[in-house]
This record gives C-alpha cells, sequence and structure tokens, in this order.
C-alpha cells in the first residue's frame, strides 16, 4: 500500500489548535473539508516527493483553512480552495528552506499485479518521473501537479498559485519539456 492510500489526516492526526477549537468552527469545517482532503493531501505529496512533508502541510493546510475559514465564499468550489490553500503551503515551505539543500527519502511506488520485469521498469520510470519532478523550479511543479494530478484549469491554478492564467499555462508548458528533456531515453 502506497503512503497516499495510508494516510487518513482526519480527524485523528490533526491537531487544532486550542483557539481555533474553542472558537466552534473546527468542527463543522473538518467535517466540510473530509470530502475533499484526499486531494489535497495527494497534492501535497506529489509537489513534496515525500510522505512527511505532505502530512506536515496537509495539517498547516488544515490549520490555515479553519483560520480563514471567513474568506471562503460559500457556493464556490470548496476543493479549489483548499488546494489553493494547500499549495500556498508548499510554496511558503519552499521559500523557507531555499538556503537548505535537502533530499527526501526513497518512496516506494505503488503495487501494479504486472510482472516482476514490468513492475521493475514501471518502479524504475516511476522513480525517475518522481524525481523530474522533484527538480523542477517550485511553481512549474506546483501548476504542473495541480494540473496532471487534480486536473485543476488554468485559471484555478493561477488563482491557487497567484499568477495569470497565462503564466500558468507558460509554466505548464516549461515544465512538460523540463520533463520530457530529463526523461529523454527513460520512455
Amino acid at each position: 500500500m502506497s503512503s497516499i492510500e495510508r494516510f487518513q489526516p482526519l480527524p485523528e492526526s490533526v491537531a487544532v489548535s486550542e483557539n481555533i477549537a474553542a472558537s466552534g468552527v473546527a468542527d463543522d469545517l473538518v467535517a466540510c473539508m473530509a470530502g475533499h482532503w484526499k486531494h489535497v493531501y495527494r497534492l501535497l505529496y506529489r509537489m513534496a516527493g515525500n510522505a512527511h512533508d505532505a502530512e506536515d502541510l496537509a495539517q498547516e493546510a488544515l490549520v490555515r483553512a479553519i483560520e480563514r475559514k471567513s474568506q471562503f465564499t460559500p457556493g464556490t468550489n470548496l476543493r479549489s480552495w483548499l488546494l489553493k490553500i494547500a499549495a500556498n503551503a508548499f510554496l511558503d515551505q519552499c521559500r523557507k528552506r531555499r538556503s537548505a539543500s535537502t533530499h527526501p527519502l526513497v518512496e516506494d511506488v505503488p503495487h501494479t499485479a504486472r510482472g516482476p520485469d514490468a513492475r521493475l521498469e514501471g518502479k524504475e520510470l516511476g522513480q525517475a518521473l518522481a524525481s523530474a519532478i522533484s527538480r523542477l523550479p517550485h511553481t512549474p511543479r506546483a501548476v504542473f501537479v495541480l494540473r496532471a494530478e487534480e486536473d485543476m484549469s488554468f485559471r484555478e491554478i493561477g488563482e491557487a498559485v497567484g499568477i495569470s492564467e497565462e503564466a500558468a499555462r507558460w509554466h505548464m508548458m516549461q515544465a512538460r519539456r523540463e520533463l520530457v528533456s530529463q526523461l529523454d531515453g527513460k520512455l
């Protein structure tokens, strides 16, 4: 079972601060977000490249969402709002870590029902792709993951990352070019 399938952050593993819990909004918002939390964690897992950072960022995104509950407009897309908060949490973390160079631990590739040779090739390709994605600059990586994994529109991606729709398209094109260049010969 992959790290994505094992992770269930709501409600057991989330530590909500006392002042947020006392406000009475935590339970209602946590209940509303539970249906979208799989998408938030998956986005953060793909962007961060490891389960530990994804879990920390998911909890950070939950706290931010609770603190910013008043900024959510009822009737709009809750999932997009949560993904925007999550993407911004990731980008904020990247800005903080710019001076420190770290490398994520190698993660298991999800098990498939194919034969050993095909599994090995798939695992190698999956590792090469994950490695190539992790080497993308932060903004193109965020745009690529939001588009490829979350199937968000370029307008939604632009809003989530804080850039224009055209800039989101440009970053996606740059990410694709870089990935093709890095994976040339492995496909």
